[in-house]
């Protein structure tokens, strides 16, 4: 299998994942502004859709888009260790919080505020909701360690990308002290801190 990231994009989350359940997956850069490989292979080439999370699969195919890559990693680790099994209600709160980061923080706020395109009015409307979200994740992380189950999942992965992301937007947390500890947790983990360390290479 075939991981391709572009450093500090969310395909962090997949590399996390990687990472967690040790899989054997070769790691693949994408430069962000040639989208070309290494080697000088484009890109598109490989994922017509340009994007990353994509994955070339065991029998060759290609899976793109994050969430899909997520729940596909977690297929390939241990039962249940990333994921829930399916006939456990914590399954659907791992995908409930899959889309909420997906939905209301990378693609409404994060994509939409580093598209050149956006009128910059709506930039700044955007990044106003972000407090918004913060106490959204307050508040599910007050009484818990992790964002479904009673361990991390592959819903915690993308949330470790996002608050990466906003690290570099200069944006404190420190207002939201649940979710600033839950960070600082996180960000101690193997897995991230050697994802984060191979993507700065």
């Amino acid at each position: 299998m075939k991981l391709y990231l572009i450093p500090s994009a969310c395909s962090l989350a997949a590399h996390i994942a990687v990472r967690e359940a040790n899989l054997d997956v070769e790691l693949i850069k994408v430069d962000l502004n040639t989208k070309k490989l290494a080697d000088g292979t484009d890109y598109a080439t490989i994922s017509p859709k340009g994007q990353v999370s994509a994955m070339t699969l065991e029998n060759g195919e290609l899976l793109t888009e994050n969430i899909a890559v997520l729940i596909y990693l977690a297929s390939r680790a241990q039962p249940n260790s990333l994921l829930p099994a399916i006939t456990d209600p914590e399954y659907f709160r791992t995908l409930e919080w899959l889309t909420f980061i997906a939905t209301e923080v990378h693609k409404q706020i994060f994509w939409t505020y580093f598209n050149n395109a956006t009128p910059e009015t709506y930039r700044q409307y955007v990044l106003s909701l972000l407090p918004v979200r913060f106490d959204t994740l307050e508040a599910r992380l007050s009484t818990r360690d992790f964002l479904a189950a009673s361990q991390f999942t592959i819903a915690d992965a993308y949330l470790a990308w996002a608050l990466h992301f906003i690290e570099l937007l200069n944006v404190s947390i420190d207002d939201w002290p649940a979710l600033n500890a839950y960070k600082k947790a996180i960000f101690a983990r193997p897995s991230v801190i050697q994802s984060l360390a191979l993507e700065a290479q």
